[in-house]
């Protein structure tokens, strides 16, 4: 009997202890990356003013995606922010708006055809979203508008989207930073743009005049996380797009483990 009891217990700890390797192995094998090449193509639709000639002088809408294969989840995400960008002028609506690109495209095609009678500017309107980087398991898209409606010029506007390839989410800014870290991150991003002040030169009008502001678009680098700036937000239209660049040296106390270069600078 004392023996039927020792091996049982021998068979139990063995089962126990290859259970506890298989969940470590599945644990370590879902911290890894896994995604293999991306399979995509690209998308391209296209809207013009009706019984319009010359093609080249009517209002127009073309709007290019990158569509993934078997990622439903991360093409309707990109889908909702090329939407969101294209009919708030780049920004987030005030209201809520149409839900198809079909939609956009009429609706601005309408309100170039109402003032068509005092003005012969050839309205614009594009979109275009596309892979950008991708680094491990975060993807980067690139997602730009542009619309052009009469005046000087038009305005483009680009935004960074973020997504987790093995879990199949978003990834915000919020969810890179270290919890209880957020101050002394927007601390450093803003030495990074005092710098980039000094490197451009700009005197005490400028600094005054374009402040520090935070930003929720970013993507990581070899060199370090990333931060991108709108048009008319650190400077004026004509200097474009803005980045910031926080190399890893700094970053190794602020960014979760997750998120760093391997050796965590």
């Amino acid at each position: 009997m004392t023996i039927y009891n020792t091996a049982g217990k021998a068979r139990f700890l063995g089962s126990l202890a290859l259970f506890t390797m298989l969940l470590n192995l599945a644990a370590c094998e879902k911290s890894v990356s896994v995604t293999g090449p991306l399979a995509s193509k690209m998308e391209i639709q296209e809207w013009r003013a009706p019984d319009c000639k010359p093609e080249e002088d009517c209002t127009s809408v073309v709007v290019k995606r990158e569509v993934f294969t078997e990622r439903p989840a991360l093409n309707d995400a990109v889908l909702r922010q090329l939407i969101e960008q294209l009919q708030g002028n780049g920004e987030a609506p005030a209201a809520p708006g149409d839900t198809s690109l079909a939609q956009v495209a009429q609706a601005f095609i309408d309100d170039a055809a109402e003032v068509s009678d005092i003005s012969s500017a050839r309205w614009q309107l594009t979109g275009d979203a596309k892979k950008l980087a991708q680094r491990d398991n975060l993807l980067t898209m690139a997602v730009t508008s542009y619309i052009y409606s009469g005046g000087a010029h038009g305005m483009s506007v680009t935004r960074w989207l973020n997504w987790d390839l093995n879990e199949d989410h978003p990834v915000a800014l919020a969810d890179v930073i270290k919890p209880g870290a957020e101050a002394e991150f927007w601390a450093r991003a803003r030495t990074a743009h005092g710098e980039w002040l000094d490197t451009q030169s700009m005197d005490a009008d400028f600094r005054q005049n374009w402040p520090f502001v935070h930003s929720d678009d970013f993507r990581l680098t070899e060199d370090g996380l990333v931060l991108l700036y709108g048009v008319y937000t650190l400077g004026p239209y004509s200097m474009g797009e803005i980045e910031l660049t926080l190399p890893w040296t700094q970053l190794a106390d602020v960014v979760r483990e997750h998120y760093l270069p391997e050796g965590g600078h």
